[in-house]
């Protein structure tokens, strides 16, 4: 995988970035190994409000925008809730982790010729997709991979980290998959 665009989406519950905010969707492209963009839908709790974050990373530099402003600034690279360099190692090790694999049937997804295949795997396994994992969870999955064996998209049921709900359902699906990408610094950064 060199690039790609990508959707991860709640389809039941949502993910705790901090306590009292819930991530419910991510959007992006992350071009491999060193650039991404993404865009993450959240709510807070209290007061009740919607949220959105955009993170952007190009080699060491990452920038982030202001919860309130929207205003992009530098920050830590070490600092962000994710870091997606490393997406494509991330899902050969996830697509080499699963348990009792088993083809289903073959599946037209999103015009593209597709095998489903069910299987389990721990949930630390989905560490480098999910910061925070949790040991211990058995967690159900529904890949989807193309004739060459690229993963199209995954489902994940089941908790991944401890504050997940039990009936927790996230789907990944990737786009645009080796396509040239242009991933550029933000205009207007505040230092």
């Amino acid at each position: 995988l060199e690039s790609a665009s990508f959707n991860l989406e709640h389809l039941e519950g949502s993910t705790v970035l901090v306590p009292g905010v819930l991530m419910n969707k991510a959007w992006g492209e992350v071009s491999i190994p060193d650039r991404f963009k993404v865009t993450v839908e959240a709510e807070s709790e209290f007061p009740r409000s919607y949220i959105e974050i955009s993170i952007i990373t190009i080699n060491d530099a990452s920038y982030m925008t202001d919860i309130f402003t929207g205003r992009w600034s530098q920050v830590p690279t070490e600092s962000l809730p994710f870091n997606l360099s490393e997406l494509g190692q991330s899902l050969a090790d996830i697509v080499d982790a699963v348990q009792q694999p088993r083809a289903v049937r073959r599946e037209r997804l999103n015009d593209i010729d597709t095998i489903y295949i069910t299987g389990h795997i721990a949930s630390e396994g989905l560490s480098g997709l999910v910061p925070g994992a949790a040991k211990g969870y058995s967690v159900e999955l529904g890949l989807w991979l193309d004739e060459s064996g690229l993963l199209r998209q995954v489902n994940i049921d089941g908790p991944v980290v401890s504050t997940d709900d039990v009936s927790a359902v996230r789907q990944l699906t990737l786009d645009d998959i080796n396509l040239p990408l242009d991933i550029k610094p933000p205009d207007n950064v505040s230092s």
